[in-house]
């Protein structure tokens, strides 16, 4: 078995990041392998940061690699001994709400934005909330899927989209389900041009 010196660890924000992205993969049941520059892409670094760290966490035998049509892939070395502790590590610690803010910054036609708090351990628990999103107006549904399911790594997220006509709609009609939401514990609002908090704080 090799020895491993825990201190080379962590020592960057890249090598942290490659090793969450990696490790959380793992957990989801999706060894995928990647290579340099789409890792480079996903994770916003420097492609000779990229690399640097990829030769070192494979040294330290936390990955391993092999060659395809002329490109070096990466994966999670199964074999590593510390496997499940890191995996658990960085299941506790992944926080998506940054992504989720940057994500949500430019769909400035979205009236009201609200995010369930409970999102953010999404990774460990599964919490009874009625949703973990609730959009007002209009946004590409597929490509929030798309952006939920790479977030957070296939775990299911409950999120409604309705217009703003609608919603007014189902208030006036005294919906018992859009009250709920509204007023469900640990509602962040991200954004709130209706001014919907400050109604039902008054």
């Amino acid at each position: 078995m090799k020895e491993l010196d825990i201190s080379k660890i962590f020592w960057s924000k890249c090598r942290s990041k490659l090793m969450e992205k990696f490790f959380l993969e793992y957990e989801s049941w999706n060894n995928y392998w990647f290579h340099m520059r789409l890792l480079s892409r996903d994770l916003d670094e420097q492609i000779n940061s990229i690399k640097r760290e990829l030769d070192n966490l494979t040294e330290l035998w936390i990955l391993k690699h092999r060659t395809e049509l002329k490109k070096k892939i990466f994966f999670i070395n199964t074999k590593f001994y510390l496997i499940n502790e890191f995996s658990q590590i960085f299941l506790k610690t992944y926080n998506p709400m940054d992504k989720i803010k940057e994500y949500f910054k430019p769909h400035t036609s979205l009236e009201l934005i609200i995010v369930n708090e409970a999102i953010k351990t999404k990774l460990t628990n599964n919490w009874k909330n009625i949703l973990d999103i609730f959009l007002i107006w209009e946004i590409d549904k597929e490509h929030l899927s798309e952006f939920l399911n790479t977030t957070f790594y296939w775990r299911k997220i409950k999120y409604a989209i309705i217009t703003t006509e609608d919603f007014y709609n189902r208030l006036e009609f005294g919906d018992k389900l859009i009250k709920n939401i509204l007023t469900e514990r640990w509602n962040i609002y991200l954004r709130d041009s209706l001014k919907i908090k400050e109604k039902l704080e008054s």
